[in-house]
């Protein structure tokens, strides 16, 4: 009976650690797509490596939700396809995809993403390409 409560119990575990991953993956989606930075900024870590168009830096959420604020408003989404999206034994989580803009250009998006428990996930490096 005990060996079947583990089970379940390891089941249940990892159906939410999923359905937590999915629902950052479907976010992160969702909010490229509609160029919402507020929304974004909700899946940050405390302080996120970022690095746009070659410049790098570690920026608070506060900081990112102004940088990407800005970088919406100047390349105004078209649409943002994930590409590649897999899930580490450490924890981690790794996402690629391509963010297109109303003037056709293309980013390549690149984040990685850290399980701190069954329900959290946070943002904790993106990097964006041209």
């Amino acid at each position: 009976m005990e060996k079947i409560s583990k089970i379940i119990l390891v089941f249940f575990f990892a159906s939410s650690v999923s359905f937590a991953q999915d629902d950052l993956f479907s976010q992160i989606k969702e909010n490229f797509s509609t160029g919402n930075a507020v929304a974004l900024s909700a899946s940050f870590g405390n302080n996120v490596n970022c690095s746009i168009s070659g410049k790098n830096n570690f920026y608070s959420r506060s900081q990112l939700t102004i940088i990407f604020k800005d970088f919406f408003s100047t390349y105004k989404p078209k649409e943002f396809e994930i590409r590649h999206k897999k899930d580490e034994k450490n924890g981690r989580i790794y996402l690629t995809g391509i963010y297109t803009t109303q003037a056709d250009e293309v980013f390549r998006i690149t984040i990685y993403a850290k399980q701190e428990n069954e329900t959290e996930i946070y943002i904790t490096q993106i990097k964006i390409e041209k």
